[in-house]
This record gives structure tokens, sequence and C-alpha cells, in this order.
């Protein structure tokens, strides 16, 4: 199945371009925080809704090919998924692309599969990225913020720089232990932040935002969360 992903390149000197990103793989990252002591915290926010932990971290889950879009309404089977903000980076015809995104998790799958609850949500990206090359030199500086509305209260729910996770230099080897070299047409989900008040929010929507400061840019989304009908059983 070919998934073409229609997105517009934002350059630092305020020009644009357009480009279909043909999506062959995409790769979900997991509790992949530098500070350790982050990852154990992001372990018990997951133990309080009966997510095993993880027998070693960092995590890494192929998805398939179809799991990524830029809409702006996401249709889950249960009441019980969340949304969680994070880097995507794209590769296409040798350059790398970075954009904001959200892994949606399906919570209540989580706690029999990991891999099958990131496969049954969507990953969303907005239709807007940067290259990555202008932004790796002050990469640790740039800002992740999430905020949620639940029963119509609007809240933060995430807020830190991508000093608190791995870089992209730090999982190439990572790739490398699964034998992959190429990673043209591939979309690499950098795994999360911690939550602000420690616990997951199953939101009607979320908004994200990835800040670079030093370019005085933003990258921003936002979509809706809606759970299906109940179907004859």
């Amino acid at each position: 199945m070919r998934n073409i992903v229609e997105l517009e390149v934002l350059y630092k000197n305020g020009s644009k371009d357009k480009i279909g990103m043909v999506v062959w793989n995409i790769f979900n990252g997991g509790y992949a925080a530098r500070n350790q002591q982050h990852v154990r915290e992001h372990i018990e926010e997951l133990a309080k809704v009966g997510v095993p932990a993880p027998t070693t971290t960092p995590t890494l889950y192929p998805l398939a090919n179809y799991n990524l879009t830029t809409g702006r309404y996401l249709q889950v089977q249960n009441a019980e998924t969340s949304g969680e903000i994070e880097y995507a980076i794209l590769w296409q015809a040798g350059i790398a692309y970075v954009t904001v995104g959200s892994d949606h998790t399906d919570r209540v799958l989580e706690n029999f599969s990991v891999a099958k609850s990131k496969q049954a949500c969507p990953n969303v990206i907005p239709q807007q990225i940067w290259l990555y090359d202008e932004v790796k030199d002050h990469w640790d500086q740039i800002q992740l913020k999430c905020w949620v509305t639940k029963d119509g209260k609007r809240s933060l729910y995430q807020d830190a720089t991508l000093a608190a996770l791995m870089s992209p230099e730090e999982w190439k080897p990572i790739f490398k232990k699964l034998g992959i070299e190429n990673l043209n047409n591939s979309v690499f989900f950098s795994g999360t932040i911690n939550t602000v008040g420690k616990q997951l929010i199953y939101a009607d929507s979320y908004e994200l935002e990835m800040i670079d400061p030093v370019l005085k840019r933003t990258l921003r989304h936002e979509y809706r969360v809606a759970k299906l009908i109940e179907g004859i059983k």
C-alpha cells in the first residue's frame, strides 16, 4: 500500500516548498528520555493504567506505513486513548526533515500489547515541516508544548525542550542494531516527554507546538478525538 502525505517545507529564509512524502516505514521510539529518572517516571505513569514495564529501554516499534496522518479529527475505538507529544524525523531523497507529532495510543490495548496499541491509532503530524539541517546546531533549545482540552477545560499537559529526549544521532546505533541502514522514505517518532501532572489525560483535543527560539518560528497542530459508536455484536 502506498502512502503519500502532502507536506510543506518551511525554510528559515521564509521561503516554502511542497513535497509528497512517500512513506514506506514508520518507527515509534519509546522510553527515550536522556535522563533515566524521567524514563522511570514515565514507566510509573503508564503503570498506573496497567501498562507493563519494558524489559529494556529505549524501545522501538515498527508500524504499518499507512499509520501517518496530518488530519485534525481522529476516530478511536474506546474512550481511553491519549496523545503524547514528540518530535518526528522524516527522510526522503537523502534529506532529513523534522516536525512535531503525537503518537496517539490506545491505552486499553496497551495493557495487552504496546506494539498493537501503537498500531491501533494514527501518528499525527502537521503539514508543515522544517529542514533538520537548519535546526540541528541548536537542537536542545527547541521546545515541545502540548495542551489538552477535557470537558471544556484547557490545560498545559506536557512542556520540555528536546534536551529531554534522545537526539536523532543517538538513535542511529539502535537502527543499525536492527539492520536498518537506509532510512529513506521512513518516519521516526522519538518517544515522548513526561506529563506536567504526572498522569495521563484522555482528552477531547490536543494542541501541539514545536518552538524554535533561535530562528523564532513555531510549528503547530491541533486535533480532536471522537469515539466510534458501538457496532452490532
